[in-house]
């Protein structure tokens, strides 16, 4: 009896099947899928590739216009919606002071906007060797655009001309993907 009841227990965990997402709870021929799909997913979802640089001091001028050369180039690929980075938000700050949107020409400079505003940077520098570089991708980007914008990412990074010595890694889950 015992075996037969662990013959049927074989058998039925074989029917087990894991599942996961918005399908498990809604089925799809709903409205609330149908909405959720057509707003959340085409709306507001997106996914970051994040850029890592490191090298003696990232807070330079090179490093800087390197990579306001490196956003510049990827804010025109299809399926890029924004790019966020140090040197973005000094442009901002720059702005906000003297009206122009630019990189200083001088470590000084930068610094000087660095110190300015710590909090604002901590979380894309969260020391002089490391800053981070986040570029998102619309949730609506599909497997082929999302190549597409990696492969330019890659194009993109060689053309930036960062400083010899600093590494550059690529991640987040488009990158893994």
């Amino acid at each position: 009896m015992i075996f037969l009841l662990i013959l049927i227990s074989l058998q039925g965990t074989q029917l087990i099947e894991m599942a996961s997402g918005t399908e498990t709870f809604v089925s799809k021929g709903t409205q609330l899928y149908k909405d959720y799909d057509h707003l959340f997913k085409k709306n507001f979802e997106t996914d970051s590739i994040v850029v890592m640089v490191q090298g003696d001091e990232v807070a330079s001028e090179a490093v800087m216009k390197a990579t306001n050369r490196l956003e510049q180039q990827m804010l025109i690929v299809p399926g890029v919606q924004s790019v966020t980075s140090p040197a973005v938000l000094i442009k901002q700050i720059n702005y906000k002071i003297s009206g122009r949107s630019r990189i200083p020409d001088s470590d000084r400079e930068i610094k000087e906007v660095l110190d300015s505003q710590p909090a604002l940077f901590e979380s894309l520098m969260p020391d002089k060797t490391h800053m981070m570089i986040v570029i998102k991708v619309s949730g609506s980007a599909t497997d082929q655009q999302k190549k597409d914008i990696l492969n330019a990412l890659d194009i993109s990074l060689k053309e930036a001309t960062f400083p010899p010595g600093y590494s550059l890694i690529v991640t987040g889950s488009p990158a893994l993907r």
